[in-house]
């Protein structure tokens, strides 16, 4: 089984927050061939908060005769656990407003790295994007940061 490395970014719900969480999901197989995920929460507190997780599957070979085990699948499913630590997240630290920020499921759009690129660019969480190059195992998404830490920064001034 060989995928092609792969990764999406998702803007999750404000949810109380200054700013917007995202997500990015990332699907690939490992140098043996076996299925690798992983999801990386970025939370506006502070300067960024990081969690993240990698799934591992040590098996290279499945038969797909009732689902297709592909990198959708994979990226569906980090995705979906992603916005379940983001819940739990939120339980544990907006217990006072949790239940109104909980009461309805948390919605994520697609976006893609330009808006990677637009936090780099910002100033914003930037701390948090060298930690996610440092610890995924992607080349897509490990290329794509490489490239965007190379990026000038916004000099921002109040008129």
């Amino acid at each position: 089984m060989n995928f092609q490395p792969s990764f999406r970014v998702h803007l999750a719900d404000p949810l109380g927050y200054v700013d917007t969480p995202f997500i990015i999901t990332t699907a690939y197989t490992s140098a043996k061939g076996f299925p690798r995920a992983e999801w990386f929460l970025v939370l506006p507190e502070d300067k960024g908060l990081l969690i993240a997780q990698r799934n591992k599957l040590d098996q290279a070979e499945f038969a797909e005769e009732r689902v297709a085990f592909n990198e959708e699948l994979l990226l569906n499913e980090a995705l979906d656990q992603a916005k379940l630590r983001l819940r739990s997240h939120i339980m544990q630290h907006k217990t006072k407003i949790s239940p109104l920020l909980l009461a309805a499921h948390i919605q994520v759009l697609p976006s893609d790295h330009s808006h990677l690129v637009k936090v780099w660019m910002r100033g914003s969480y930037c701390g948090c994007l060298s930690e996610i190059r440092a610890k995924s195992e992607c080349a897509a998404l490990i290329d794509t940061l490489v490239w965007i830490h190379g990026l000038p920064m916004l000099a921002v001034g109040d008129l």
